[in-house]
């Protein structure tokens, strides 16, 4: 998947993000109104018109909210379960770019380097070429404390949610601008959580294989 976002004086970020099937890319330019309909055409492509009025209008309103919020956020696309055919859990991927305030140039190592220091759950490596790192703000994720937990309740659990975020510097960006690609979510009532286990594993596995290209692609993929 290939995708690109305008920036003021600067071309667009565009790389290839591969979830694999059960996707669908939502853009957050304008092409954004397409790709809504596109996915509610293939949500309601079974349900008869009249009937799928009053559904459509409510996923619209949804993800409009997403367009707007993911906008003001810098995003540059979303990305949500293929209607039928994504991953059962709740869950969102989210590509945003982000600027690193400073006076100076900061050097991209030096920049994860102080980001992993501040952050416990974070990891760093190399994806797409550059530095980068990984940091899990899910809830819970204190092993002890979840250790406790399950020693004191041995009941069903509540649905974990999860935030994952990878932050890795455009390659020969002349902005020096990063791109942040961040999955959010949880399992729904009485989902499998060793799904959304799954769901993250795959999103990880994307990430790594991250790729910076040249040109947008022509459409939503899925």
């Amino acid at each position: 998947m290939s995708t690109a976002a305008d920036t003021a004086n600067s071309k667009p970020i565009t790389y290839r993000l591969d979830l694999g099937q059960g996707w669908t890319r939502i853009r957050l330019d304008e092409h954004a109104e397409a790709d809504v309909n596109a996915f509610l055409d293939r949500a309601f492509a079974a349900v008869p018109a009249d009937a799928a009025e009053a559904g459509r209008g409510l996923i619209a309103g949804r993800l409009n909210t997403q367009i707007v919020a993911g906008r003001a956020k810098g995003g540059i696309d979303f990305y949500i379960p293929t209607p039928g055919a994504g991953p059962a859990p709740a869950l969102t991927v989210m590509a945003s770019e982000v600027k690193i305030p400073s006076t100076a140039v900061p050097e991209p190592a030096d920049v994860v380097a102080r980001v992993a220091a501040s952050n416990p759950t974070a990891r760093t490596g190399v994806i797409a070429g550059m530095p980068a790192v990984r940091i899990d703000r899910s809830a819970g994720l204190d092993p002890d404390a979840a250790a406790e937990e399950d020693a004191d309740d041995d009941g069903p659990q509540p649905p974990r949610p999860r935030h994952i975020e990878y932050v890795v510097p455009v390659a020969g960006d002349p902005d020096h601008r990063w791109l942040s690609i961040a999955l959010t979510g949880q399992a729904g009532p009485g989902a499998d959580e060793a799904k959304v286990d799954a769901a993250v594993s795959r999103f990880d596995q994307a990430v790594a294989e991250l790729a910076w290209t040249d040109a947008e692609a022509e459409g939503p993929a899925s």
